[in-house]
């Protein structure tokens, strides 16, 4: 832990922020009466858990599946209908506000609402808070991995977050990569002058690492088995383009996460991130922060798919922000208003030859609803589109919940 990380930090809890977010939950709770949202694989998610509760059996939503998520989405849909596995996400995105404040507390980081508000304020993340899809499931479950591998430095602690890490691979497989990063994060930290502690951060490491490694092996053999016992289960029908076609979709999709008034204000923060990464070596919270920016990155380039595919992009930024910016509130409270603003109001900037299959756009300017208006009127306009029959309805509630679409 650094100097900073280490300076005292006032603990209590500012009545402001608890007010702010209880308005923000009870604002929320409208949307998960809408259908459960206009992700493509809401339909095969409702009805894969239908199948494991109610038939005992499993058959994934799509490859290699999510067998955590899946059997949670059944439960909670077998007691509450759609409305249950709504509710299930906006509980699993309070659960990673609370881990990120209480995480960020712990490292001894100044703002510490107003830098995990940079997280809430994102419009991507409250349609994922109420929509029955697994991103916020899957970063609870490894950001809580992340405190109890930080805060019990003990064997039993290690095993604890490789628990917790496993779950979160079986909430979403491709989270791998980011506990593969935290493990690699608590690796690097630093040997203190102790010999009897030098090998506490590999070995708590690799601990967590081998346990994470063992569950989620363990949670994906019904996938394994559901395709005959082979291999099949892990292939993806996600194409890549060309080198050029690719980049275009990961800059532009980057672009669309934030929104293009944030995007000016991260603009304007580069220098003091700058300067806050080449502290990653000495400062856990930045390293963490860095690895896990990259590996989503790198991973969002392999597939610039869904917007949802970025929130873990917005959860290591917003740990490095935390640190960069904790001494220049205004700078975040510009990202959390921008981000806000978003939400209502947007303006087209690329527009997209074939919006399923780009291999080109043009530059424009074009006012548009934001992505959060955006998203409730499309489930709005057809709340049961994940029923079918086929998937005729529900792909065109994805094409009309698309940041660039028009109309």
């Amino acid at each position: 832990m650094t100097a900073e990380a280490a300076a005292p930090v006032d603990a209590r809890v500012d009545r402001r922020w608890v007010a702010a977010g209880v308005a923000v939950v009870v604002a929320l709770v409208p949307m998960t009466f809408l259908g459960p949202g206009t992700d493509l694989d809401v339909g095969a998610v409702i009805r894969s858990g239908r199948t494991i509760v109610r038939d005992g059996d499993y058959m994934p939503s799509r490859a290699p599946g999510a067998p955590v998520h899946e059997a949670a989405v059944g439960v909670l849909e077998w007691v509450g209908g759609t409305v249950g596995p709504n509710l299930g996400a906006l509980a699993a995105a309070i659960a990673l506000v609370a881990v990120l404040v209480v995480l960020l507390r712990r490292e001894g980081v100044r703002r510490v609402e107003l830098a995990v508000a940079v997280v809430v304020a994102n419009p991507w993340f409250l349609v994922a808070a109420t929509s029955t899809v697994d991103f916020l499931w899957a970063l609870a479950l490894w950001a809580g991995a992340a405190l109890v591998l930080r805060s019990r430095p003990t064997r039993g602690g290690a095993l604890g977050a490789g628990v917790l890490a496993g779950l979160a691979v079986g909430c979403r497989s491709s989270t791998a990569f980011l506990v593969g990063g935290l493990v690699l994060a608590h690796a690097l930290e630093p040997q203190s002058g102790d010999p009897a502690d030098r090998a506490a951060p590999w070995a708590h490491a690799l601990a967590a690492g081998a346990t994470a490694a063992l569950v989620g092996l363990v949670l994906y053999v019904p996938s394994y088995r559901a395709a005959d016992s082979s291999l099949a289960f892990a292939q993806n029908d996600v194409p890549t383009s060309t080198f050029f076609v690719q980049v275009g979709r990961f800059l532009v999709k980057d672009l669309y996460f934030v929104g293009p008034f944030a995007a000016v204000v991260l603009v304007l923060a580069l220098p003091a991130l700058g300067r806050v990464l080449l502290r990653w070596r000495a400062d856990w919270l930045v390293r963490l922060g860095l690895i896990t920016v990259v590996a989503s990155q790198l991973l969002f380039l392999r597939f610039p798919w869904k917007m949802g595919h970025l929130l873990p992009t917005l959860v290591g930024l917003a740990l490095l922000l935390a640190r960069a910016l904790g001494d220049r509130p205004r700078v975040l409270a510009a990202l959390v208003a921008a981000q806000l603003l978003y939400a209502v109001v947007s303006i087209t900037l690329v527009q997209p030859d074939n919006p399923n299959a780009a291999t080109g756009g043009e530059l424009t300017f074009d006012p548009a609803w934001g992505a959060l208006v955006t998203d409730v009127r499309c489930r709005a306009d057809d709340p049961d589109a994940w029923e079918g029959p086929g998937v005729d309805r529900l792909q065109a509630v994805w094409d009309c919940s698309k940041p660039w679409a028009s109309g």
